[in-house]
């Protein structure tokens, strides 16, 4: 088993895109990720949970349904709906 935190491998692929990228957004957006993690790590959510956000953020980018979902059900109000 490695010991190693970060797989080369993926890194690569970074490097690659960002490299890639002559308009230097995606330097940006990584860079907002790695804060926003960071934020999170000092707020005292653990890796697994930060991780388990990422996914999903990736997973709602990647299907309109699941966003619109995710849209609605955070849209309701709990002093207005009511429950029968």
């Amino acid at each position: 088993m490695s010991d190693k935190i970060f797989d080369e491998d993926t890194i690569s692929e970074i490097v690659k895109k960002l490299n890639d990228d002559t308009s230097g957004r995606l330097a940006i957006i990584m860079q907002q990720v790695m804060n926003a993690c960071e934020r999170g790590g000092k707020e005292g959510f653990t890796l697994k949970e930060i991780s388990i956000m990422g996914t999903a953020g990736w997973y709602l980018a990647k299907s309109p349904e699941l966003r619109m979902f995710f849209d609605q059900l955070l849209s309701f109000d709990p002093d207005t709906t009511f429950y029968h």
